[in-house]
């Protein structure tokens, strides 16, 4: 994921960040975001510690983070939207899975539940990514 230095990074892309760093549960370390994220391990910490405020993950010290249910919930989410737009953008409009992917990574965080149904509907609820990997379900909200 290439980001531009100082940009702002997203309560989205961090809780994305962890859910794929992280193997069943386990903790993953500042370290290991500042790296995924292009961000400073300071800048990660104090993320760390609003995430943890806002229930998102369960932050310790020294240790590293990982996701609660909500946060694992809202993480998986924004993984269904990147992987429905990959596709769609793959088999309606025509760009490459590398297109695809980076097109994806600027559109996820901007799309309706409305949008996302629509398009999962239109292709009969595709279940992987032009890469291969799973679509997560959707959620009952609520």
């Amino acid at each position: 994921m290439e980001r531009k230095v100082g940009s702002r990074v997203s309560v989205e892309d961090y809780l994305k960040a962890i859910l794929h760093l992280s193997e069943g549960g386990e903790l993953v370390s500042t370290t290991a975001l500042a790296q995924r994220l292009d961000c400073t391990p300071a800048a990660v910490t104090q993320m760390c510690k609003s995430l943890a405020q806002q229930g998102l993950v369960q932050h310790q010290p020294y240790r590293g983070v990982r996701l609660t249910e909500q946060g694992r919930a809202y993480a998986e989410e924004i993984v269904r939207h990147h992987r429905l737009l990959e596709r769609y953008l793959c088999d309606h409009l025509g760009f490459s899975p590398e297109d695809a992917h980076a097109e994806a990574e600027r559109l996820e965080h901007h799309i309706s539940e409305e949008f996302e149904d629509r398009i999962a509907q239109l292709m009969n609820e595709p279940a992987t990514c032009p890469h291969g990997q799973p679509i997560p379900p959707k959620r009952p909200v609520g």
